[in-house]
């Protein structure tokens, strides 16, 4: 994977949409250790410039400035046949579930890749620039994540550069415990409510 790393290189967050009367913005930063829940594509698509997808079981709308074909599943995202990609934005049906967004791909040129996120909390949008120096190679995986405590979830995504040749790997992650988190908080609390339980009809019994 070392080999993936060489193309890309941070060239920092850069807030941008600040209004004057509106100095607060949008608590997201560079995801370090980007990663999540994959984004499966619900169907195969040719020459379209929306379709849709899942993230677990939460729908996630796309669209492209510039149309494109994909696969079917954790697919790639390819410009038409002639055509060029510059733009994608995605768009959660549920716009308080998802904290963080990382992807991959290629570009066909060097370049900046601009992410720019809108929250759901009515703050400004907050862009990050990343600059990737390597053409027709895979970058490594970019990512932005919302600051921890700060109760942030992403509205939409959009990513933006000069011309992609490929798009792929798109993963969010959701501050919403997994069902598997929920069993097992369940359990405890009923592990608790039943040790209480036993402690009064002890108590009294004792009386």
């Amino acid at each position: 994977m070392a080999h993936y790393s060489r193309g890309i290189v941070l060239a920092g967050a850069v807030v941008a949409s600040m209004a004057v009367a509106l100095p607060a913005h949008a608590l997201f930063q560079i995801d370090l250790n980007p990663g999540g829940t994959k984004f499966f594509i619900s169907n195969a698509n040719k020459d379209v410039s929306s379709f849709s997808g899942v993230v677990g079981a939460f729908p996630v709308t796309v669209d492209t400035v510039g149309n494109v074909d994909t696969g079917a599943g954790f697919a790639t995202i390819k410009p038409v046949k002639g055509g060029t990609l510059t733009d994608l934005l995605f768009t959660p049906q549920d716009p308080n579930l998802f904290t963080d967004f990382s992807f991959r791909g290629q570009l066909l040129a060097a370049g900046n890749v601009t992410v720019t996120v809108q929250d759901n909390q009515g703050d400004p949008a907050q862009t990050f620039v990343f600059a990737i120096g390597q053409a027709n190679a895979d970058f490594a995986r970019i990512g932005i994540v919302a600051v921890a405590g700060s109760g942030e979830t992403i509205k939409t995504v959009d990513v933006s550069n000069a011309g992609f040749k490929e798009f792929k790997q798109v993963e969010f992650s959701t501050g919403v415990p997994e069902l598997s988190t929920w069993a097992m908080m369940l359990v405890g609390f009923a592990a608790v409510g039943l040790q209480i339980r036993r402690r009064r009809s002890t108590a009294i019994l004792t009386a």
